[in-house]
């Protein structure tokens, strides 16, 4: 049974995007602190951060300052991507016709 895929970007009325910003060489956690660091002083709301991950939320143009102020992190838009199963129609059962009940 063949799945297709539903992505939906998130954004909010505000025009506000939410970004995951990925470490390309070290998971060193003081580095981590260091970037969350730059991302609240230039305005920048940091929601989580994981290992080597950083997921951001503000304007593009604030998103694209973190991105120069940041060379050695990796960014890309957050999308949820929900996997729906192929719709098919219900399988009557079929008697067969006989004498009785």
């Amino acid at each position: 049974m063949p799945n297709y895929c539903i992505t939906i970007r998130q954004r909010n009325n505000l025009q506000m995007d939410r970004h995951v910003f990925f470490a390309k060489q070290s998971l060193d956690p003081k580095g981590l602190r260091t970037a969350k660091a730059i991302a609240e002083d230039l305005g920048v709301t940091v929601l989580k951060t994981g290992p080597g991950t950083m997921l951001v939320e503000a304007k593009p143009a604030l998103v694209r300052k973190l991105a120069k102020l940041l060379p050695e992190w990796s960014n890309s838009v957050e999308n949820m991507t929900y996997r729906l199963p192929e719709r098919t129609p219900l399988q009557r059962v079929r008697r067969p016709v006989g004498k009785g009940k």
